[in-house]
């Protein structure tokens, strides 16, 4: 990999965060919100986001910390992703607003930010892959993080793709006005099932079961759920 001192971690999270208001904007159009109440839901998302990435991130890796430094924290994605659920639950309680159109808007950006994050961890070599040296391996030469001169798998790369089609499938069903449930559902199972699978072939990964893989199993289940739950739904709503 390139010799750099441009922060290109930092600046590809700053894109994923752009990526995420400019997509929120617009389909916060599509559901009637004002620009005042878009503006104050992504200001709950984002410090949902900020503060859970650094919590869990703690959380995980806290033998490696002598002391609690909030800004020098690493940015752990399920951490984010959930406080900052928490964070659109409490807006749409507190504003009353509806919580199915709050999850329509604000999730379809979710996959496409881990994306843009994971080519900041594929550039700098963090959360690096196992030894590998078949088809696409990648060996890093002046990474503070990753092994140097050793080839790994490009396991942050193939996340990064994984989740970008995702995004992709999420966005097409929104711009057919075929975005439901199904597709939230469907969502959570496809990112819950894709990191867990992946994890493997991190080389961090040294038990049965990391964290990260119990929390995406949860993920696969809340998934599964919700498309049982809008099935039934439908089948009693055509029943009446």
């Amino acid at each position: 990999m390139f010799n750099t001192d441009f922060p290109i971690y930092g600046f590809l999270i700053i894109i994923s965060l752009i990526s995420n208001i400019i997509i929120v904007a617009i389909l916060g159009k599509k559901y009637h919100f004002s620009l005042f109440e878009i503006i104050g839901a992504m200001v709950y998302e984002n410090i949902g986001i900020i503060v859970g990435a650094k919590l869990l991130s703690y959380i995980q890796n806290y033998s490696n910390y002598a002391t609690f430094d909030f800004m020098k924290l690493g940015l752990s994605s399920y951490g984010g992703l959930i406080v900052a659920i928490i964070c659109i639950i409490i807006f749409s309680l507190q504003f009353k607003k509806n919580f199915k159109e709050m999850v329509f808007i604000f999730l379809p950006p979710v996959p496409l930010m881990y994306a843009i994050g994971k080519m900041g961890c594929f550039l700098v070599g963090c959360c690096y892959g196992i030894k590998y040296s078949g088809l696409g391996s990648i060996s890093y030469s002046y990474s503070l993080i990753a092994p140097n001169n050793v080839e790994l798998f490009p396991v942050q790369l193939v996340e990064s793709i994984v989740f970008f089609l995702i995004f992709l499938y999420m966005i097409i069903k929104v711009f057919k006005n075929k975005f439901n449930w199904n597709t939230v559902g469907a969502c959570f199972v496809f990112c819950g099932l894709s990191k867990f699978l992946l994890d493997y072939l991190r080389a961090s990964h040294t038990m049965f079961l990391s964290l990260n893989q119990k929390i995406s199993l949860i993920f696969v289940l809340i998934g599964m759920f919700i498309v049982f739950i809008n099935k039934n739904f439908k089948e009693k709503k055509h029943e009446m």
